[in-house]
């Protein structure tokens, strides 16, 4: 029996185990090829011959010896081919696992990539959106956007990936988002108001431009021609009627000779519409005088300083402005100078009147022009949008406060205006 186990550990031994089985006591006697045990294992003895105490731990060690070889026979005698071809499906089970981890995480972040705020299924539009500050009337022109591509079909969240930017009302942001828009596979950008129209303009050459909120687009540089912009450029733009806007004023202020216009001394499309209400305000024999600022806590200083010399103030669509309007209503108020404005949204904050544009349906059609680029038409030969259509809006409680006396036809005309908005 124990000769037939050496037999089978002398075969073990030659294919694969020789270092385990020296490791185990077993050598092989001068390359003999016959295994045999170590010394002092030199002889394996009965039970007859077991007489001392180190004679039955040898016996004992034998034994354990002879067993373990056994299950080394069992387990590790297995044919190379064998061996090799579960090491094969073992590999191929590990790489498969290993790749499967690896994309489950690679399709999370695709999905989720980048600062969509509003993301969208596989194979669908991407868009990004600019805007250069909050306030109302900006983000009522935002949401008229989506809602004209909605109705289209380019719905948030389903068919349309929107990743929405604000720069706060900084410049150097609004151009660090241009540049990301640049580096972003977006289908079309959306720029609302000059500044970040500008920006994305300069830094976006190969995706195609829609802006929105740009009182004067040629003054700003943004097109070569209204009727075709050229370029990958086109958009929407609101020029406020100024020349109605200082009638407005007349109508609650029939003595007014000065009214105060605050503005970015920065940004162009403020200065052009400074121009033109002058030019207006000039023709309807009122004086203006304007003072520049180039940051928003400035407005303070800059209202106490015309508050003495003029009978009211007119604020322009200038982002700097409308962005700080409470604090400019605040201060105006303490000197009991009305304000009037050009955008229905800073009526409604506390600004006595406006013939303003309703900024819903600006961005709205300025969707329209983004539904027909996405289409497949040629921003450069679509002329830029000229919306003049206002609505008179007026805050009954500033006009109260500030005890303002109106004639029989301007309290019509309010009357009349309020019911077409009911």
């Amino acid at each position: 029996m124990l000769q037939m186990l050496y037999h089978r550990l002398q075969l073990c031994y030659n294919a694969q185990h020789t270092d385990f089985f020296n490791t185990l006591g077993l050598r092989d006697r001068r390359g003999s090829g016959v295994l045999s045990l170590r010394r002092p294992y030199r002889t394996i003895q009965t039970a007859k011959t077991v007489k001392t105490r180190g004679d039955r731990k040898i016996m004992r060690k034998t034994v354990f010896l002879l067993l373990f070889a056994v299950l080394i026979i069992v387990t590790g005698c297995t044919p190379r081919e064998s061996q090799e071809a579960t090491s094969q499906n073992t590999l191929q089970e590990t790489n498969q696992t290993e790749q499967a981890a690896t994309e489950a995480p690679a399709a999370g972040t695709a999905e989720s990539s980048g600062n969509d705020t509003t993301g969208a299924h596989q194979g669908s539009v991407s868009i990004g959106i600019t805007q250069i500050v909050e306030h109302p009337s900006l983000d009522a022109i935002r949401e008229g956007v989506l809602a004209a591509l909605a109705e289209a079909g380019y719905v948030p969240g389903k068919t349309l990936a929107v990743d929405y930017e604000n720069a706060q009302g900084d410049r150097t942001v609004a151009t660090d988002i241009a540049h990301k828009f640049a580096g972003k596979p977006l289908d079309l950008v959306i720029a609302i108001t000059t500044p970040s129209a500008q920006a994305v303009q300069e830094a976006i050459q190969d995706k195609p431009i829609v802006f929105a909120a740009v009182s004067d687009p040629l003054a700003a540089g943004l097109v070569e021609d209204l009727n075709r912009p050229g370029g990958h450029i086109t958009g929407s733009s609101d020029q406020t009627p100024l020349d109605q806007e200082i009638a407005l004023i007349l109508k609650f202020l029939p003595q007014a000779q000065t009214i105060g216009i605050i503005y970015n001394s920065g940004e162009a499309n403020a200065e052009a519409q400074l121009k033109q209400a002058e030019q207006a305000a000039t023709a309807q024999g009122i004086k203006v005088i304007a003072r520049g600022i180039s940051q928003a806590n400035e407005i303070p200083l800059a209202v106490d300083a015309l508050g003495s010399q003029v009978d009211a103030f007119l604020t322009l669509n200038d982002n700097l402005v409308v962005s700080a309007i409470d604090n400019y209503l605040d201060r105006a108020n303490i000197l009991k100078k009305p304000v009037f404005a050009s955008d229905p949204e800073s009526v409604d904050k506390g600004a006595v009147a406006t013939y303003g544009i309703d900024q819903y349906k600006l961005g709205v059609r300025t969707g329209e022009l983004a539904v027909r680029v996405l289409k497949g038409e040629d921003p450069g030969t679509i002329p830029v949008l000229i919306v003049q259509d206002t609505f008179l809006k007026v805050n009954e409680a500033a006009i109260k406060g500030l005890g303002l006396k109106l004639s029989d036809d301007l309290e019509k005309e309010i009357a009349a205006a309020q019911a077409n908005e009911r």
